[in-house]
This record gives structure tokens, C-alpha cells and sequence, in this order.
């Protein structure tokens, strides 16, 4: 490659004249990375000592023999709703509704979070450093521990599945939002600007339509997601499915565990398909 450039007078490019064994930075660049994974490796002291294979398999052998008695309620005092499959579309909706609801609040502070927008003065300029920070604050903060803190707002169950989620992709939805409009072509924007419309009318008329097929793709992406989310929430408290899970597998019935497991892998796989044939229409 090197001779390729120097038989035609061209200047190398630095990249392809330093040789990855005399290369200091490269070289530093792996020796930490070695350096660290070691350390890492060491402080874990990961222990395989005391693996049981047998049991392993055993358990395994348990969890594709499926109880299906999980599918139909069990007494007088429970309905559908209480059964597996019942909590399995709940856990669909809860993962639904939160979306609905981040996108709602995140799709008007997507505007005031893009820079383009809200340029033009200290004042706006003020809002979107203020609007940004919110989004990268509320992103930052792992949704489970979210779920957590809304569970001793409101309790235990779906309520607490419902906010949490909604609250971590309002900052996730507002990210991706803002900087779909930050990325719009301005030409159509300056061109009604310049028939005295005001910046409301601008949006309307000239970034709307440019930034639509966008907002649906990350809506339906982070819907996907979501879904895939809902059935962990149950663990710490959010309800839906993945509470009778916790359940089942902390009193060791595994076959309706591998039943669970089995309907939240059907199910994702589902929106996953569903997701992606969304996003390959608007691409």
C-alpha cells in the first residue's frame, strides 16, 4: 500500500507509515487494556470450582418440562388475568404504555432540546442546555433503579413498572428526538422563515414532515425495547410477568419457570420481527 502512494509522489498517510509493533500508542492502548483485564479477572477471583454439572443439567431437564397448569387459574379468588398468560399481555401493555407516555412528554421537549430550534437568543439557548442535561440526568439513571424508587412511591405492581419505564425513556425518546432535528436539511426552514412565519409555523410546515419517518423508527425501536424490558421490571417490584417468575423460581418450580421464559422469548421475538419490518418500511 505504502508503494502504492510513494510510486506517484503522494504523500503516506501516518497510519499506513507506523508499523503496529513500533506504533507507542497502539502499543500503550493494549498494554492497559491487558493491564486492566487482568486486574479485573483478579479482583473477581471468578471460582468455577464449584460447579455442578449434573445438577446443572438436571435443572435445565426441568425447565423445558413445562407446566402448563400456570395457564389457567388455580382458585375461586383468581382470573386471567392472574394466570401466566394473563400477566404475559400485561407485561406487553405495561411495556406499551410506557412508551405511549415518554413519547408524549419527550416529544415536545425534543424540540426545545435541539439546538437549530432554539438558537437565536440566550434565552433559548438557555433552555436547550437545561433541556439536554435533563435528557442525559434522566437516561443516566438505570431504569431498574427507577422502578425501585417509583415502587415506594406507589407500591408494588404495575404502576411502578408503568412510570419507571415511561421516566427512563423520556430522557432515551428526548436524545434521539432532538438530534433528529438537529440533523434536518435547513433550507426548507429558511425558506418559510423568510414569508415572516413565525417559529411555530417553521416547525409545522417545514421540520415536522422532515423528521416523521424518524420519530416513528425510534418510537417503534424503543417500543421493542421496552417489551423486551417489562418482564425484568417484575423482579424488582414492577409487576407483570416477570414477579411470577421471581416467584416460581425462588421456589424452585422450575418447569413454570421454563414455560415463562419459553412465552418471553416467543414474545420478544415476535416484536422484534414486528419492529423491524416498521423500521425496513420507513428506511
Amino acid at each position: 500500500m505504502a508503494s502504492y502512494f510513494t510510486s506517484r509522489n503522494l504523500p503516506v498517510p501516518p497510519e499506513l507509515s507506523r508499523s503496529p509493533l513500533t506504533d507507542w500508542r497502539r502499543l500503550s492502548v493494549a498494554a492497559a487494556t491487558i493491564g486492566v483485564l487482568a486486574v479485573g479477572v483478579r479482583v473477581l477471583d471468578i471460582d468455577t470450582s464449584r460447579a455442578n454439572p449434573e445438577y446443572a443439567f438436571a435443572r435445565i431437564a426441568d425447565l423445558v418440562r413445562f407446566d402448563f397448569t400456570i395457564m389457567t387459574p388455580q382458585n375461586q379468588f383468581e382470573t386471567f388475568w392472574d394466570t401466566a398468560g394473563g400477566l404475559m399481555l400485561t407485561t406487553i401493555l405495561l411495556g406499551v404504555v410506557a412508551s405511549a407516555i415518554a413519547t408524549v412528554v419527550a416529544l415536545p421537549l425534543a424540540f426545545l432540546g435541539a439546538r437549530n430550534i432554539m438558537g437565536g437568543n440566550p434565552v433559548t439557548a438557555a433552555i436547550y442546555a437545561l433541556v439536554r442535561v435533563l435528557f442525559t440526568i434522566v437516561r443516566s439513571i438505570d431504569v431498574l433503579i427507577v422502578v425501585i424508587i417509583f415502587a415506594i412511591i406507589f407500591g408494588l405492581g404495575s404502576a411502578a413498572g408503568v412510570f419507571g419505564l415511561a421516566f427512563h425513556n423520556i430522557g432515551v425518546l428526548g436524545k434521539l428526538y432532538s438530534e433528529a432535528v438537529e440533523g434536518i436539511d435547513p433550507g426548507p426552514g429558511e425558506a418559510v422563515t423568510a414569508t415572516g412565519a413565525t417559529r411555530i409555523q417553521v416547525i409545522l410546515a417545514a421540520v415536522v414532515p422532515q423528521i416523521a419517518n424518524p420519530f416513528i423508527s425510534f418510537t417503534v425501536y424503543r417500543l421493542d425495547a421496552n417489551v423486551r424490558l417489562a418482564p425484568i421490571l417484575g423482579f424488582v417490584g414492577g409487576g407483570g410477568i416477570g414477579q411470577l417468575l421471581f416467584q416460581t423460581i425462588q421456589q424452585f418450580q422450575y418447569p413454570k419457570a421454563g414455560l415463562i421464559i419459553f412465552m418471553i422469548v416467543v414474545t420478544v421475538a415476535a416484536m422484534d420481527f414486528f419492529s423491524s419490518q416498521v423500521r425496513n418500511r420507513l428506511s
